[in-house]
């Protein structure tokens, strides 16, 4: 039966034990398949040849072994994963309130990953998934009498981040989005005897003001430890990029991940195909095979009866250019498909308008994922401040997802209009900041002050001439196409 992330398979789940799937988890497994096949590799999928790779009728097991054993992925959606998370998260995440969050951000983990990598780590999975989500803990209760004290002894808020399919079931309150119990599933892995060691599934099942954990052993479920949380609501947060409700999400790139399969076993054909074809095969006509072997190589010849012949066959290579074809298509299609998606460009020419349009719209796809890690942050923030009794941070994701960096010309018809009055110290540096130009850490405010009192216009000027030798002053002109450059770098 095909299940769909959309619509739960009908039926019941019924069990006292907390290691089953609800049925809404059940319903988005199936694609949860697919994206792990085309992100977890080539040597995943070799495991998997049953699934992706079927063995052919009356092909014989060691040639079928052969032929997996040569396959392989052409990461395009692991790679445009990648790309995606990357043009999001451009430029750092900006933290503003108390020192004590900017000291948690560079350890947010409590395994040494910075707000940045993790935050990184949680949209790649949600963009494989569908969702991902973060859960802020805390450790449990310390002698600690304040929080200077707490924070001596190392107890902190942290994160733990949970991929979609380690959850494996909910419940919330009816009519709300309140979440009731969360179950989320993990393997512990622990020492056995002097040397060796065992890996054990547990599930820890969430409730507002407390957690149960449980181990599934070889016959049972044992119910091993218990806990408190000093929150009345379970401190699990989601992350979005294709939702469809309360923890159920379809992936975003799920129709390029089947393309990608359809690549990996076209290739794998191809790869297999060129093996055999490859050398010629001899053939002998009226050759008496009873009469002895016949061995072939450049310092043997062959004694033929009259009659008799000699020859090589191979395959036509017009097959392999229509298999070569196909995959060119493919990939073409991934391409294409994965960059409108996702970026909104196109590989035909546009006029200026139709780029602007095309940008809002790659924009508005990314701004939307973006929106949802922004506000996921900032809710789990939110958890951690409650934890330890302060006012949370306020968490922002630059929207700027183009590289567009400013050129020697630029910088002096910035210089230039700011030396007219038709914008300010502080607008000339904010614009120098988006284009790349300063840091983005730079307190513009500071150094507009700093302009004023110790730095001239003209200083920009020359030191934009410095960084291009061969910028000539008709460059540095405001033509118009340069005007609406940097009109279109002030709208942003």
């Amino acid at each position: 039966m095909v299940y769909s992330a959309n619509v739960p398979p009908t039926g019941a789940v019924v069990s006292e034990s907390p290691f089953v799937r609800s049925l809404e988890v059940i319903g988005m497994m199936p694609d949860w398949s697919v994206m792990a096949a085309v992100t977890n590799g080539t040597n995943y999928l070799r495991d998997m040849s049953e699934t992706y790779l079927p063995q052919e009728p009356r092909e014989d097991d060691d040639a079928y072994e052969t032929r997996v054993d040569r396959s392989v992925l052409s990461p395009y959606t692991s790679r445009l994963i990648e790309t995606a998370a990357g043009a999001i998260l451009r430029k750092p995440i900006h933290i503003e309130g108390d020192p004590y969050w900017l000291e948690l951000a560079q350890n947010i983990d409590g395994l040494g990953s910075n707000i940045n990598e993790y935050a990184r780590r949680a949209l790649v999975s949600s963009l494989t998934y569908g969702h991902s989500a973060i859960l802020v803990d805390y450790p449990a209760a310390s002698e600690a009498r304040n929080l200077a004290e707490e924070r001596a002894m190392g107890r902190r808020p942290y994160f733990v981040h949970v991929d979609a399919p380690q959850i494996w079931g909910w419940r919330k309150e009816p009519g709300t989005n309140r979440l009731l119990q969360v179950r989320i599933h993990d393997y512990d892995v622990r020492p056995l005897n002097e040397f060796g060691e065992e890996q054990v599934e547990e599930m820890r099942v969430i409730y507002p003001g407390r957690y149960d954990l449980y181990t599934l052993g070889q016959e049972l479920v044992e119910f091993t430890a218990t806990g408190g949380y000093s929150l009345d609501e379970i401190p699990l947060v989601p992350i979005y990029s294709n939702r469809r409700g309360l923890l159920v999400s379809q992936p975003p790139l799920l129709d390029i991940a089947n393309l990608n399969i359809t690549h990996y076993q076209r290739q794998a054909d191809l790869i297999h195909a060129l093996h055999i074809a490859a050398m010629p095969t001899l053939v002998l006509e009226g050759w008496d095979d009873t009469t002895g072997s016949a061995t072939m190589g450049v310092n043997y010849a062959i004694a033929m009866q009259p009659g008799n012949k000699a020859y090589y066959v191979q395959a036509d290579a017009t097959s392999f250019d229509a298999q070569m074809a196909e995959l060119e298509s493919l990939a073409s299609q991934m391409s294409t498909l994965g960059v409108t998606k996702l970026f909104g460009q196109k590989f035909v020419a546009e006029s200026a308008e139709a780029k602007r349009i095309d940008q809002a719209q790659s924009n508005s796809v990314l701004s939307i994922i973006s929106q949802e890690l922004e506000s996921a942050l900032n809710q789990a923030f939110g958890f951690a401040a409650q934890y330890v009794g302060m006012e949370p941070p306020e968490i922002t994701i630059d929207r700027d997802f183009d590289y567009y960096r400013l050129i020697g010309q630029d910088v002096s018809v910035l210089a230039q209009l700011n030396q007219m009055g038709k914008i300010s110290d502080a607008m000339l540096l904010e614009i120098l900041r988006r284009g790349e130009v300063l840091p983005d850490n730079i307190n513009v405010e500071d150094e507009a002050e700093y302009a004023r009192n110790d730095m001239e216009a003209p200083d920009l000027i020359e030191a934009s001439e410095d960084t291009d030798e061969e910028e000539t002053d008709d460059e540095a002109e405001m033509t118009p196409d340069r005007v609406d450059r940097l009109i279109e770098l002030l709208s942003r």
